[in-house]
């Protein structure tokens, strides 16, 4: 059995279904998403959904800016709701990071991050619970937050299908047909041939098994990324900021029903690789235990929350923790990869870079430095995810 497209995306998580509907909203009707479970199944469903602004490039700077106008008119940009809340972000850093937080800030501003740099003592005044003896400095956005992440994707899915895409979950893509040099189509688990001069590798977590199929090696590493879910105790008062706590490691997020979402902010993810189907395991209490420590010194007041469970979350981590957002050297076979945990962040302009890269078009923000080939020459270095802050 066989039939066409014109493009063919592989993965229905938050980036598939953003590119799906930019390429719809800019005239290409016979598009196809192929996911293998269900949509947001994958690394989209476990992402904490946090929205922070402080990038280190202009690139990058401007795809959160485009992304977050996007969240917080999501209704009216896309259809339904993005469950953004603009709680606020601080983010920590130790006296040694603090110029070069200085430096990003002044970029920042200069493409128009709202955003203040605060002395320890001061930030206690936006979140008095927070512990800043061992901090350099913090950085204020009061326009950050968090959404969430399968709301956006089922809004952009449903989006994309009012605009003429096809969305079929429970498909999974087992071959890449090709021939001289260029991409022909897909092979299904179920035997059928899908011919298509496009095929877009949106696959999050299995893209690098997906770009195998076609005979490419993605440096990927799929680092696993574990979550925890505390609950506040009954006299912790209102929700705390989202806190990204760089000097110290760790990381908080408000959750309605009192609960609190945390994990680390090492750069240790790289050295965990995980089988992307053990995502959603579920994590024990001891391993919980480091994370916690870290999550109790930088907000004291969460020592006295209650552990509810913890599941494996996971990273589809560059060497320098930046996605690959380019044609592959097989002709016509997009890659979407590599998002190093910013996947959901900047999922509303990389949507929109990629289908303009694919139709021809120029993008708003310059692609350069997402190409494929940047990990082939020397000068390329090596980053950290803390690099993914500031450089």
């Amino acid at each position: 059995m066989t039939r066409s497209a014109d493009v063919v995306i592989i993965g229905g998580g938050v980036t598939g279904a953003s590119i799906a509907f930019h390429l719809a909203r800019r005239g290409v009707r016979d598009v196809l998403v192929l996911e293998r479970k269900f949509i947001g199944a994958g690394g989209t469903g476990r992402s904490v959904g946090i929205i922070r602004q402080l990038y280190p490039t202009p690139e990058t700077t401007r795809m959160v800016r485009r992304s977050l106008d996007v969240y917080q008119r999501f209704d009216e940009a896309v259809g339904g709701s993005s469950g953004y809340v603009g709680c606020g972000a601080l983010i920590a850093v130790s006296a040694a990071m603090r110029p070069r937080l200085e430096q990003t800030l002044a970029r920042q501003r200069a493409l128009g991050i709202r955003a203040q740099l605060l002395e320890p003592a001061d930030a206690v005044r936006i979140e008095p619970r927070i512990d800043v003896a061992t901090l350099g400095a913090v950085l204020y956005e009061p326009e950050s937050g968090y959404a969430d992440p399968s709301a956006v994707t089922a809004g952009y899915a449903a989006a994309a299908r009012r605009l003429g895409v096809t969305i079929e979950q429970g498909t999974e893509v087992t071959g890449i047909e090709q021939g001289g040099g260029q991409v022909e189509g897909v092979r299904t688990a179920g035997g059928e041939v899908i011919h298509a001069p496009i095929v877009v590798n949106a696959a999050g977590l299995w893209s690098p098994a997906v770009a195998r199929l076609a005979g490419i090696d993605l440096p990927i590493v799929v680092g696993r990324h574990p979550v925890f879910i505390v609950e506040r105790d009954p006299g912790f008062g209102p929700p705390h900021l989202v806190y990204l706590d760089l000097a110290g490691g760790s990381y908080v997020r408000p959750e309605t029903g009192g609960l609190t979402l945390t994990g680390s902010l090492t750069d240790d993810e790289a050295q965990h690789p995980m089988d992307p189907e053990l995502l959603g395991s579920q994590v024990g209490f001891e391993e919980a235990t480091d994370v916690l420590e870290r999550t109790s010194r930088a907000l004291p007041r969460l020592s006295e929350a209650r552990y509810r469970q913890g599941y494996a979350g996971a990273f589809d981590i560059t060497p320098d923790w930046m996605p690959i957002l380019d044609e592959s050297p097989l002709g016509g076979f997009w890659i979407a990869a590599g998002m190093s945990g910013h996947g959901f962040k900047l999922a509303p302009a990389v949507g929109e870079m990629m289908a303009a890269l694919i139709s021809g078009a120029t993008p708003p923000v310059s692609a350069a430095p997402f190409r494929f080939g940047r990990f082939a020459t020397t000068a390329t270095a090596a980053g950290t995810f803390v690099s993914s802050y500031l450089r």
